[in-house]
């Protein structure tokens, strides 16, 4: 899929999307995952990685110490779609957005710790 919140027909997107490649934190009922999040809105986010959760499975990513529910909307071998339940409020997106120009002054090895406690593997 060449770009989040296409499908035939033309896109349908609502909320305006913003780019932000940064590594989140995600889990489903069993387990709990890294990815890739590559772009956000307020109505969903589009997530890159392997094994990723397939269409239909439902998830909680965790942004900025908030958990926000949805459900895989779509799904490929290295992308998939999430459409929130509830919309992000504009403080979440706000926040979301100071995290990331914060986030790319760290190194990649401190960010790969901060997920790793956030996901409960490091204590």
């Amino acid at each position: 899929m060449s770009a989040f919140g296409k499908c035939n027909g033309g896109g349908r997107r609502r909320a305006a999307r913003e780019s932000f490649p940064c590594s989140v934190v995600y889990r489903t009922l069993l387990s709990c995952h890294h990815a890739l999040l590559t772009d956000i809105s307020s109505s969903g986010a589009r997530l890159s990685g392997h094994a990723l959760p397939h269409e239909g499975e439902d998830l909680v990513l965790t942004l900025e110490g908030s958990p926000v529910f949805g459900t895989v909307a779509w799904w490929t071998p290295e992308d998939c779609g999430i459409a929130f339940d509830e919309p992000l409020s504009p403080a979440i997106l706000a926040a979301i957005k100071q995290r990331l120009s914060t986030a790319r002054n760290l190194g990649p090895q401190l960010l790969a710790a901060l997920d790793d406690w956030q996901c409960g593997v490091a204590r």
